[in-house]
């Protein structure tokens, strides 16, 4: 007996880590969402030097590279794509530039990942935050859709006063064309 406990392994389970929320990522939701995938062991190592980078304001050019090298290596790794896309939108001076950057590197990430629910509702909250309220409610439905524990955004003040002006607007379209309809009729 005493031999058997020599040859059998002892297996050590701990507790993940609790990570902190930062601001920028309470979007993402409560838990990981099923369609955001992580690169294995690289990838991660490559998203935290971007990280890092992205931290510090004098290295854009470095941290813009890492997020691309990143990218372009785990093209999975979604996480990656919202972080790469929150950095091109706080680093770049100009309003207009910041959200066509932002845009851009989103719509990237989900050319190669089409049902990344975590993308998606990057790209839905960045329309939000324009005020392109029509793009905004559908992707972030569109974002539920795909992942329904992301519903509780679509609770959000911002949200559903968005969601409450397109209903607004696809009213006054009905009765404007029903005006139409009758006129032409007359």
């Amino acid at each position: 007996m005493k031999r058997w406990s020599l040859l059998k392994p002892k297996i050590v389970v701990a507790a993940p880590p609790r990570r902190s929320r930062s601001p920028g990522h309470q979007f993402l939701g409560s838990r990981r969402p099923a369609f955001t995938r992580e690169a294995p062991g690289r990838g991660n190592l490559l998203y935290t030097q971007a990280l890092q980078l992205a931290r510090q304001h004098d290295q854009e050019a470095a941290a813009r590279t890492a997020f691309e090298i990143c990218c372009k290596a785990h093209p999975d790794h979604t996480k990656a794509w919202v972080s790469w896309a929150q950095f091109e939108k706080r680093v770049k001076k100009d309003q207009q530039d910041r959200f066509h950057s932002c845009r851009q590197v989103l719509q990237q990430g989900l050319s190669i990942n089409r049902t990344s629910a975590a993308l998606i509702q990057a790209w839905g909250l960045m329309e939000l935050q324009k005020g392109n309220v029509v793009a905004a409610v559908l992707l972030l439905e569109r974002s539920v859709q795909f992942e329904p524990r992301n519903r509780p955004v679509l609770k959000w003040r911002a949200v559903q006063l968005a969601q409450q002006a397109l209903l607004d607007r696809r009213r006054r379209t009905s009765a404007l064309t029903a005006q139409i309809k009758a006129q032409l009729t007359l």
